[in-house]
């Protein structure tokens, strides 16, 4: 584990100088004490910590590194030499391309003032603890979905990979990136660097378009079952499509004879669900993701390196690990919670370029998508 620093409360909260007698000491205006505020704000950290790992919608499409670079195979294969008594058989290396995956820092102010210390109570520090817990886990939802919905690189400093740094999208035209990718064969068919995985089609989501998202990540040879994540404005179309099957549930036991679609997750409570499938393919509401935007992939398990995503993680972390932090450009202040800040450093880039294939159904042409 990396050293990090005078300023890490990841203990979780408590900085190293100031003395846990002092925190059951000091009161807010109720008369609760600062050491159950920081009890509180332990067990948020602790909990979203978590959630950013092992949600079964993270879970399934992402996995963690800290390296700034993935590399990969690309392009076409060959077949084995006839050995013959004096012929020597054709050495060959695979030949690889890679990209960097972008990092950034990202904070979420709980505005503890003095002034607001001195006077705030239990309930409303544990509502600017939920406040800033959500815009963290908020954030971390916007970058990846942004992630699956854009067709060109991410680069430059500004997303955290420097002055020549590039993160493409999945598989794509070599006009649309700066990394350009030849997917590898796959069953003797050979791609090319105008391979597309960004697919727009006018009229709304129909069978067609749900057989082409089967075919395209099965001729690079991720093989059933398959997840694709819709909007929610998007549920009633496609539950209502020939062919698709809705779940089994705890209130309605489908009688002999009916078909049913089988939940592959327990149920969560922030919105993601289970809306059925449709041949090889469950499909889930995902919150976050817009209307006439999805994204299919081939879970391979929880964090697998062959999952769609890579997330990079700062140097010492094994996983997305929010801490508070007193922010380092508030002063020293006056009291022990004052100018705390949730801090959290990741970064969303793509793991396998053949792994997921999205779709724009409101247009003949692809428009980048915007995660809510």
């Amino acid at each position: 584990m990396a050293i990090n620093g005078y300023r890490d409360l990841s203990s979780l909260v408590i900085p190293a100088a100031v003395d846990t007698a002092v925190l059951a000491k000091m009161q807010l205006r109720d008369g609760v004490t600062y050491d159950r505020l920081v009890g509180e704000l332990e067990v948020a950290l602790r909990g979203v910590n978590g959630e950013f790992a092992r949600h079964p919608l993270w879970a399934s499409m992402l996995s963690f590194q800290t390296d700034p670079v993935i590399n990969y195979a690309v392009g076409s294969a060959s077949y084995a030499d006839r050995f013959t008594d004096y012929g020597r058989p054709e050495p060959q290396h695979s030949e690889r391309s890679g990209h960097m995956l972008p990092l950034l820092a990202w904070t979420s102010a709980l505005g503890w003032t003095w002034s607001k210390l001195k006077d705030m109570s239990m309930a409303e520090g544990r509502d600017d603890i939920r406040l800033a817990v959500d815009r963290m886990r908020n954030r971390y939802r916007k970058q990846v979905f942004q992630r699956l919905l854009q067709r060109g690189d991410d680069s430059g400093a500004a997303k955290g990979l420097g002055t020549a740094g590039y993160s493409p999208g999945f598989a794509t035209t070599a006009a649309s990136t700066d990394v350009d990718f030849t997917p590898p064969d796959f069953g003797g068919t050979s791609f090319s660097s105008t391979h597309e995985h960004y697919v727009a089609a006018a009229g709304g989501w129909t069978t067609t378009i749900l057989d082409d998202i089967e075919a395209e990540l099965m001729e690079h040879g991720h093989m059933p079952p398959y997840r694709l994540l819709v909007a929610g404005a998007d549920a009633a179309t496609i539950t209502g499509l020939t062919g698709f099957v809705l779940p089994t549930t705890t209130v309605i036991q489908a009688g002999s004879g009916t078909s049913v679609a089988i939940p592959e997750d327990a149920p969560t409570n922030d919105g993601f669900r289970f809306l059925g499938s449709y041949e090889n393919t469950r499909v889930y509401v995902a919150p976050g993701m817009p209307q006439y935007y999805g994204f299919a992939y081939r879970s391979y398990g929880a964090l697998s390196p062959m999952n769609p995503l890579r997330v990079r993680l700062e140097q010492g972390f094994e996983n997305p690990t929010m801490r508070a932090l007193r922010d380092p450009n508030a002063g020293a202040g006056i009291d022990p919670l004052q100018d705390l800040m949730l801090y959290l450093e990741f970064g969303v880039g793509v793991g396998d370029r053949t792994n997921g294939t999205s779709r724009y159904v409101n247009n003949g042409t692809w428009a980048d998508g915007t995660a809510l």
